[in-house]
């Protein structure tokens, strides 16, 4: 889910924490900012699915007040930190675990399974396969060359920032993640971490034994 940020955010989450829905003329003041500026930002976050309006009665002749309320969307649409979840699991892993490499391969084996078996992709390549799930999570890749064996370049690492403090636990995560997500078909994945300063390599090669 994309965060809501800057003066957006903050309207946000003024009507998420509210005890119950507000007005613009209550968020206004909250925030310190210009009705018309609440107002627009309100309009938005309503075109998002973040807020929805509902009316409040005056007690008396006048027109309802128009109020805002957080949706299931917008309740949860606070700022994350999956940075400071992986470090805790990584740490924990490394503490715990007799043959925390081990454990981290057989982890991504087990993830990349779980991601496989929610697709058919009996009848395209692996090399194929392979790209397009790693796309969907970021890594970039590139097919180098359509001979065997085929290479993918990761342009891009997801986990970069958990590498320089867990290297050898998040490439092995990694490398059994590569292994799940194909591991019923006859190429294998290798995985070579920092093929160059900037990149990792994938290269496919035949599979031993039975896929």
């Amino acid at each position: 889910m994309t965060s809501v940020t800057g003066t957006r955010g903050r309207v946000l989450t003024a009507i998420r924490g509210a005890e119950e829905p507000v007005t613009i003329e209550e968020l206004a003041v909250e925030l310190d900012i210009h009705p018309n500026t609440v107002r627009f930002h309100t309009s938005a976050l309503e075109d998002d699915g973040y807020i929805s309006q509902g009316r409040r009665p005056t007690g008396g002749k006048g027109r309802p007040r128009t109020v805002y309320r957080a949706t299931e969307r917008g309740a949860r649409s606070g700022r994350r930190n999956y940075e400071l979840l992986s470090t805790v699991l990584l740490e924990h892993l490394a503490a715990t675990s007799e043959e925390p490499v081990d454990a981290a391969r057989s982890a991504g084996r087990a993830w990349g399974s779980a991601l496989a078996a929610q697709r058919r992709d009996g009848r395209r390549s692996t090399a194929r396969v392979l790209a397009e799930f790693l796309d969907e999570m970021n890594f970039e890749p590139e097919q180098e060359g359509r001979r065997p064996p085929i290479q993918l370049l990761l342009r891009n690492c997801p986990f970069r920032e958990m590498v320089d403090s867990h290297q050898e636990l998040v490439c092995n995560l990694h490398a059994g993640l590569l292994d799940g997500l194909v591991s019923d078909r006859g190429e294998a994945p290798e995985l070579i971490p920092f093929h160059s300063r900037t990149s990792c390599l994938v290269r496919l090669t035949p599979r031993e034994g039975p896929a």
